[in-house]
């Protein structure tokens, strides 16, 4: 499991497929063409894009189970996927605090990215 949450960009010896921080590296490593990899930070899987990585990070996330019906502050109706996991992730919708950790922000992003519900 990769330390960030952000895609890393990395670079692919053409050859042997090893991966590598540098595109010179990749490049003096069999001295063979050089692909650009987007790395997803949780599996560690190379993507030929930014947005296979993107939707393969937000495969991982997961959203905690709980009743999304209504938030629990203001009893407004969870009428869409975003509030329903807005309540299951921070306990409240954006309505009634808009305010999130940095943490379950990445998370809503991820979650909404790749389509829970």
């Amino acid at each position: 499991m990769g330390a960030s949450r952000e895609i890393q960009v990395m670079y692919e010896c053409d050859r042997c497929n090893q991966l590598h921080d540098r595109e010179y590296q990749a490049e003096q490593c069999c001295e063979p063409d050089v692909r650009t990899v987007y790395v997803c930070p949780v599996c560690d899987n190379a993507c030929s894009t930014r947005e296979s990585a993107t939707a393969c990070l937000a495969s991982h996330v997961e959203v905690p189970e709980c009743d999304t019906e209504h938030c629990p502050n203001c009893l407004r109706e969870a009428e869409t996927s975003q509030l329903r996991i807005e309540i299951a992730v921070a306990g409240h919708c954006s309505t009634c605090n808009p305010i999130y950790t940095t943490e379950q922000n990445l998370t809503i992003k991820y979650a909404l990215e790749g389509g829970a519900q």
